[in-house]
């Protein structure tokens, strides 16, 4: 099991208590911070994996916290919205990488944490850069160096959805098996935050957003991650080493495409 260093920023102390007790008890190391002036600094220092955000924190919105940490850390970012008083979609435009209404049952709490720290653990393998006509993507730095040095920073969600879609360049991926390869479970929601966070990449990597020239819809399948030809023949791209395999039903919607 991977364990990791894990943030809790929570103004509720027994709620900090139980996630606490269930962390330690699955080895990761916990810090507890219980302000937003704290919480900041503490998430931007490079000492933690994953930070669980509580929407109860005092003297700040949960989401304008994230959205203050975010620029500073590319650490994973779960929001634990006690209340639902909003929606998953605010979470990742936040720049969350998950989000949890309340009330939550903790050991799908748990799940995620560990869904994370494995997603963090694979993208700190070998560098993974890919080339393009007009732009580099370099997806253990979470960023984008388009025209004129300019650079965009990518959270580790809009990464990992990225890395999925170049594993397997040219290819069509399904909706549901690209959303359960990044988010680790089943679920329409999925595919719903799947949505969310093709948008936000395409604003970052697209010359042009509204028509897209590398990651491209395939309609009623999913989406493709489109390989220029020049780019590939000139030797300018270079695929990463993804542990990511083609799953049957991936084969499945290839051939179907082909026909």
């Amino acid at each position: 099991m991977n364990t990791g260093s894990i943030l809790l920023a929570s103004s509720r102390a027994r709620e900090r208590e139980e996630l606490r007790a269930a962390l330690e008890f699955e080895g990761h190391r916990v810090t507890e911070v219980v302000t937003a002036h704290h919480t900041i600094p503490e998430a931007s220092s490079g000492r933690h994996d994953v930070l669980l955000l509580d929407s109860g924190m005092e003297g700040v919105a949960c989401y304008e916290l994230c959205r203050a940490i975010r620029p500073r850390s590319d650490l994973g970012i779960i929001i634990i919205d006690g209340n639902a008083q909003q929606s998953s979609i605010d979470a990742l435009n936040a720049g969350a990488d998950d989000y949890v209404p309340g009330p939550f049952v903790l050991a799908e709490l748990l799940a995620r944490v560990r869904a994370i720290l494995r997603r963090l653990t694979r993208s700190r393998g070998p560098a993974a850069e890919i080339l393009l006509h007009d732009r580099a993507i370099d997806l253990n730095a979470h960023r984008i160096r388009g025209p004129i040095d300019r650079v965009v920073h990518l959270t580790p969600k809009e990464s990992l959805v990225l890395e999925c879609l170049v594993a397997h360049a040219n290819k069509p991926l399904a909706h549901h098996n690209l959303a359960q390869a990044v988010w680790q479970r089943d679920g329409q929601g999925e595919v719903e935050f799947l949505r969310i966070v093709i948008k936000q990449l395409r604003r970052k990597l697209e010359p042009d957003p509204s028509r897209p020239r590398y990651i491209v819809t395939e309609r009623s399948i999913g989406y493709r991650f489109q390989l220029q030809p020049a780019a590939k023949h000139s030797g300018r791209w270079r695929p990463i080493n993804s542990p990511l395999r083609p799953t049957p039903k991936d084969r499945i919607d290839s051939q179907a495409m082909a026909q």
